[in-house]
């Protein structure tokens, strides 16, 4: 009987000494994950949808929307890409410092009457990698 008691003490004193080296260096990581999310750029962007509303056929559709980096390291902008019939004239190629803008300058092809639903997609060095921006509206035929 006595056996056993020792078994299950030095199993107790086994699992003792494996654990708790492990919650400081756990509680140490966790501060390191929390300096490494801390330290990186934040893409902001001045709305989510681009809203056209309703529009005449072959009007102007230029939009700038405003990008922001709200993060503490230099934000870098790789592609913006988007659905058809949106033109991308201009993005920003030069990366964009902490607290300061940029700009993406747009335009929807107005051709073609009916419901406008595409969307922009910005891929950048941001942790959450894209952002997706809707574009709405209507185009209405001109007669």
């Amino acid at each position: 009987m006595m056996g056993y008691k020792k078994i299950i003490l030095l199993l107790f004193v086994g699992f003792a000494a494996i654990l708790l080296p492990c919650f400081p260096l756990s509680c140490y990581s966790q501060n390191i994950q929390k300096d490494i999310n801390q330290n990186h750029p934040r893409l902001m962007v001045d709305f989510k949808t681009v809203n056209y509303d309703t529009i005449l056929q072959h009007s102007n559709t230029s939009r700038q929307i405003t990008l922001t980096n709200t993060g503490n390291i230099p934000l870098q902008v790789y592609s913006v890409r988007s659905s058809c019939g949106i033109s991308i004239p201009s993005w920003p190629r030069l990366a964009i410092e902490p607290g300061k803008q940029g700009f993406i300058q747009i335009s929807y092809n107005s051709s073609h009457p009916g419901p406008i639903n595409r969307r922009l997609i910005i891929h950048s060095n941001s942790p959450e990698n894209s952002k997706i921006i809707k574009i709405k509206g209507y185009v209405m035929p001109t007669e």
